[in-house]
């Protein structure tokens, strides 16, 4: 049956309308006077003159003259004649009692809707019972207004009032109701003994087309080829996290999302399918409402916490993400879309339905605890006097300075046990002291709706964050506003308007305030007795000793005093405005054009106040000259500014042609050109004096440098600024063609054009094609569709390309500040490279697709196989060239996989709902060719790239065992051996053990080469969550997970604040109780080797035991909602009341003992648990 329905949701009554509307704000009110009433009755006049018209036409009529729409079932209309009609300022209820009278039908109101409906018979009344009811959502418990009612086999029936009721007369002898509603399964309900009743009518899901949002087109998921991972609203409601990434961590097949840091606002990293390139961003391409969206590094020196990812985009204000994953799907993105797409569509008002919303999020972050297994303040004198015994250092901890200066004569025997009695008296613990329990909100309000002409989309946010480390702070707040006109039938208008201002500010110490809170010595206390700054004797930074008693070296370090006196500030503005027309030119033809602009403000200011550590390590005297250290008279403080501002646009322009012929074939044709720019300036200044008290900033005496020093004052270190232009231009072709619903081609061309590339290279042709099988639709599996709902097979194959836009063909140099003759002198200059092309990848992706019992069970699987050629690499040249290196196109490499995600309703009835879903992928990555084809000679302890392995490879020998006779680390390498055939040379390998602390290193270089011991990216990710609801109640878990990667353990040695140092050195700050069984004497048997007070190789080199797994499951979210029960929202006159607790970032199950094995670093800003209640309310 043809259906007509303009407007799905319906408001509730005016009455209970005007009482919600007075609780919105005056602002707001304001505001909503700028937008068109929605409120419309048979009282609305129009004029209207038709000859000879249907009953249908003259709906349309008066649609098109004013801002009703009506609802009707076409079968109660098609039959109803035809009318002639002059009215002139005439009112609509008048001009449908003329034109309806006698044909059998009535009309209702129901806000700016008319419902046509059968006419109620009355039958007579001794022979009659009144059945009543309410029809009701299955899925929502929402009320379905217009339903119809009719006795089955007759035209005597209803339609259900505003709130979903409704009262029918019937006959004692009616024992069947039908039951109907646009968009839902009819029901059939038995009345014969029963009078009062509630209808839940079960929406056409499985028959209504999924709709997937591409960012160019909306295409139905019927005819959607490619590899597509879609989240929705409902899949970022229950998370208490404040960036829409984060959220959808493990929730999304192919998708590795993780975060890197738990300092507030920060955005977490999005990987799809693998890594694409060694030298370029790995950052996918992010499109919001149809336009692609500027993210990355807005100036070199700005803070990226505040310009990645997606974070400027409040989750409650999304209705869905896709993440288009292979070449079929993205390719139409071209030259941006190597590393995958993320098409981000928000939320829009809905004709005939005025919505106020609040979200808001109170929550707290638990502060980090030491789980390092360190040694308390009575471990560690015993550690130092230790250390004396045996090495007799004229360095150290406090103890061993104590123990020096008795054996100097400085102090007695005595003094000396006096002051280590009085340090053994405290036991500091320095996580406790620089990190707290963080409390943060954020508040969301949104105004939405509109009528068939006009929608429009308010929100405004606010976030309040505290850092858990002491004196960080994290704001932000945004206004989105979308607004879309029809001022013609067929010409549509929309304006878009996007604005975040963000502010982070955070204390200052000079150094890692994690590894600080971890070292720091335990004997070491914040404050004095008399409630002064104490002052720590014994931590030893990496650059610059805090200890050493000299006029030039610093004496009062507090790093409470040095976070709450130095303060970096980072600033963060942006404002995005889109407008697009979208124009029907005639029945099967749409034009789209669409203008966005985007500018992005960004400013750090960095303030170290006079006499602070930060000051004298960072002084303008070292950074000038590397002179290094200064006299305290002259440790005044600095101010340095970086500022970056960009702006950038696109333009694009299409042409859509949608038609289907013959009652199978539908062909889809899309056309279009794209145009874009960027500017991007950036400048900085260095104040060398800064009295922060009275912000007064100025220069120092120059004479402190002698004229005839060796180092010369470098005076760009004191400011500068860039420049940076680049525009592009594309040309866009997409064919759907459609068989019966059951074979699909698709087919996608993109020809982009830089103009940073060389001439020869500058456009780059992209294309893809695929295939796909709706087997479900085959007539010889239709009797077993209640088994085998969807049975779907894809196949794609295509190119996708990118480009390192910091690779230029043409040579370059950076000014200095040295003057040659009235010249400025470069102080640097790179070579460019005229043949520098793009990096292109070939994509060939298999998809299966299972839906099972009526979508209780659904499956999805894919195997993907990416072969990336033309890498960009540094590749090394001979010295008559006259340079060292040049980036060329040299590499290739290659993603091999499978993803496979799963979704069961195991319990699905009135009551209960209990659905669990999961997805898992594997990637193998490898490197097929690139400039380094050989192991390398040295074990460093950084990642490599290495034809033949992983990017990001580690290489590293294995640790044998400790000699017992000296204490010397045993490890094994591959002795390598040249074999010699004919013109041909190979190498053979043999393992080898050899002693690391003594071998020189020529020969560990020339002779042996490490092991592959790992790579750093996991081989396998994903994450399962399962949801259970019971009637008001919902509970949700979700959990993500990695494997099949090392990373850099923790090692107290190697992980210190002095980096890779001795150990009598590393000894000055706090070590692992593990060192309390090194080995110390001939015959001892342990894994840790004898302690040295020079360096070692074995503190340069990277070992197997230096790594570990990286391998951890996750308790990312757990969600407990409470939803309002509908009676309680009447009474309270709400629509929506929902009170969600999460705790986040729950536990870890980890074999690594790190910090956080998803940070893949031992230190940094900490993930901690966090706990957030959210609280929704609409209108």
């Amino acid at each position: 049956m043809k259906k007509s329905l303009k407007g799905r949701s319906y408001p509730r009554e005016k009455a209970k309308k005007v009482l919600r509307m007075m609780k919105i704000s005056v602002v707001l009110m304001l505001f909503c006077l700028q937008i068109q009433a929605n409120v419309y009755s048979q009282h609305t006049r129009l004029s209207l003159k038709l000859e000879n018209a249907s009953i249908k036409q003259l709906f349309t009529e008066i649609e098109k003259k004013s801002d009703v729409a009506f609802v009707y079932n076409a079968g109660d209309v098609d039959h109803l004649g035809t009318v002639n009609v002059n009215f002139t300022n005439e009112e609509i209820g008048k001009i449908l009692d003329f034109c309806l009278k006698g044909k059998g039908v009535e009309y209702s109101f129901v806000d700016n809707h008319i419902v046509i409906h059968k006419k109620t018979v009355q039958l007579p009344q001794q022979a009659v019972r009144v059945v009543s009811g309410k029809i009701l959502d299955k899925n929502t418990g929402e009320p379905l207004p217009g339903a119809t009612v009719k006795i089955k086999g007759t035209t005597v029936g209803t339609a259900a009032d505003i709130d979903g009721k409704f009262k029918l007369s019937v006959t004692d002898g009616t024992s069947l109701l039908e039951v109907s509603f646009i968009g839902y399964k009819n029901v059939e309900i038995d009345v014969s003994k029963r009078t009062e009743m509630v209808v839940m009518l079960e929406p056409l899901i499985a028959e209504m087309s999924e709709v997937i949002v591409t960012g160019f087109q909306r295409r139905e998921k019927a005819v959607m080829v490619g590899s597509v991972s879609t989240a929705t609203a409902r899949d970022l409601e229950t998370a208490g996290v404040t960036t829409v990434d984060k959220a959808l961590a493990g929730k999304l097949a192919g998708v590795y999302i993780r975060s890197t840091s738990g300092r507030p606002g920060e955005t977490g990293k999005i990987q799809i399918r693998g890594i694409n390139t060694m030298t370029g961003s790995t950052e996918p391409l992010y499109v919001l409402d149809g336009m692609p969206l500027q993210t990355g590094e807005v100036s070199g020196g700005i803070n990226n916490l505040l310009t990645n990812g997606i974070g400027n985009i409040p989750p409650e204000n999304i209705k869905s993400i896709s993440i288009l994953k292979d070449a079929t799907a993205a390719s139409i993105y071209g030259s941006r879309a190597a590393n995958g797409v993320v098409v981000i569509e928000t939320k829009m008002g809905e004709a005939g339905q005025d919505y106020i919303s609040y979200s808001g999020k109170f929550g707290v972050t638990m502060a980090p605890r030491n789980q390092f297994d360190f040694m308390n303040t009575t471990e560690k004198i015993q550690l130092e006097r230790e250390l004396y015994d045996d090495f007799h250092p004229s360095y150290g901890g406090r103890v061993i300075q104590i123990l020096n200066r008795r054996d100097n004569g400085a102090i007695s025997s005595d003094e000396a046990e006096r002051q280590i009695a009085e340090l053994q008296k405290i036991n500091t613990d320095w996580m406790d002291v620089l990190y707290r329990n963080a409390i943060s909100h954020s508040h969301n309000l949104t105004l939405s709706g509109g009528n068939t002409k006009t929608q429009y989309f308010t929100s405004l946010n606010f976030q309040s964050s505290q850092g858990t480390m002491q004196e960080n702070d994290f704001k932000s707040g945004g206004l989105n506003m979308k607004l879309s006109r029809y001022v013609l039938d067929n010409l549509l208008l929309k304006f878009n308007l996007y604005s975040t201002i963000k502010k982070n500010q955070e204390g200052q110490a000079g150094m890692d305030v994690f590894r600080y809170a971890a070292f720091a010595n335990p004997y070491e206390r914040p404050y004095n007795e008399d409630g002064s700054y104490s002052s720590d004797m014994s931590y030893r930074d990496l650059t610059n000793d805090v200890t050493y008693y000299s006029d030039l070296n610093y004496m009062d370090f507090n790093i409470l005093r040095e976070l709450r006196e130095n303060t970096l500030t980072n600033n963060y503005a942006d404002i995005r405005g889109q407008f697009g027309v979208e124009w029907t030119l005639f029945k099967n033809f749409r034009y789209n054009g669409t203008v966005v602009a985007n500018y992005t403000w960004v400013h750090d200011i960095d303030e170290a106040h006079p006499g602070t550590y930060r000051s004298w390590s960072q002084n303008w005297l070292n950074a000038a000259s590397g002179v290094g250290k200064i006299l305290p008279e002259h440790n005044l403080g600095f101010l340095k500014e970086n500022t970056g501002r960009v702006f950038d646009y696109t333009v694009r322009n299409s042409i859509e042609y949608n038609n289907k012929f013959a009652g199978k074939h539908f062909v889809q044709l899309f056309f279009a050109n794209e145009i874009g720019g960027r500017t991007n300036y950036q400048y900085n200044s260095f104040n060398p004096i800064y009295l922060s008290e009275y912000r007064i900033s100025g220069y120092p005496n120059w004479d402190l440098v002698s004229p005839d020093s060796y180092n010369k004052l470098d005076l760009s270190k004191f400011g500068g600024s860039t420049f940076a232009e680049d525009r592009s231009a594309s040309f866009i072709g997409s064919l759907v063609y459609s068989y019966d619903d059951r074979y699909v081609l698709n087919g996608n061309i993109r020809y982009d054009g830089v103009d940073i590339l060389g001439s020869d290279n500058q456009f780059s042709p992209l294309w893809s094609a695929g295939i796909k099988w709706n087997a479900h639709s085959e007539g010889f599996l239709k009797p077993y569709e209640n088994i085998l709902s969807r049975l779907v097979v894809s196949f794609g194959y295509g190119y996708r390309g990118s480009i390192n836009r910091s690779v230029y063909p043409f040579h370059s140099y950076l000014l200095g500040s040295k003057v040659y003759d009235g010249i400025v002198a470069s102080s640097e200059f790179r070579y460019g490279n005229p043949t520098i092309k793009w990096e292109r990848k070939q994509e060939t992706n298999l998809g299966l697709e299972l839906s099972l019992f009526k979508g209780r069970i659904n499956m999805e699987g894919r195997y993907f196989d990416e072969k990336i050629t033309d890498l960009l690499d540094n590749l090394k040249l001979a010295p008559s060239v006259g340079r060292e290196e040049a980036t060329v196109n040299v590499g290739k490499m290659s993603n091999r996989g499978f993803e496979y995600s799963m979704r069961l309703e195991v319990i699905k009835n009135k009551n209960i709902l209990w659905e669990i879903g999961g997805n898992i992928t594997k990637v193998k990555n490898n490197l097929d060719q690139v400039y380094e084809n050989n192991i390398p000679g040295i074990a460093e302890a950084n990642t490599r790239n290495v034809q033949g392995y992983p990017t990001n490879s580690w290489f590293g020998y294995k640790f044998s065992h400790v000699n017992p006779e000296n204490g010397h680390m045993m490890v094994k390498a591959q002795r390598k051996e040249a074999v010699v055939e004919g013109t041909f040379v190979t190498n053979n390998y043999t393992e080898e053990v050899i002693d690391l602390a003594t071998i020189p290193q020529k020969d560990l270089q020339e002779k042996y080469v490490p092991y592959y011991v790992g790579q750093k990216d996991p081989k396998l990710f994903g994450g399962f969550n399962t949801r259970f609801v019971y009637k008001q109640f919902e509970l949700y878990a979700n959990f993500v997970f990695a494997a099949g990667n090392k990373i850099l353990g923790f090692q107290d040695r190697k992980n210190g604040p002095d980096g890779e140092v001795d150990d009598i050195t590393a000894s000055r700050t706090n070590r692992v109780r593990d060192v309390r069984y090194r080995w110390r004497q001939y015959g001892d048997i342990t894994d840790i080797p004898v302690f040295q007070n020079s360096l070692s190789n074995y503190t340069y080199y990277l070992l197997d035991k230096d790594l570990e797994k990286g391998d951890y499951l996750k308790c990312n979210e757990l969600a407990l909602t409470w939803h309002a029960p509908r009676k309680m929202l009447q009474k309270i006159s709400l629509s929506t009341l929902k009170v969600t607790l999460v705790a986040g970032n729950l536990f870890t199950i980890t074999p690594y003992n790190g910090t956080d094995p998803e940070t893949q670093t031992p230190f940094g800003y900490p993930n901690t648990r966090n706990y957030t209640l959210t609280l929704n309310i609409g209108l």
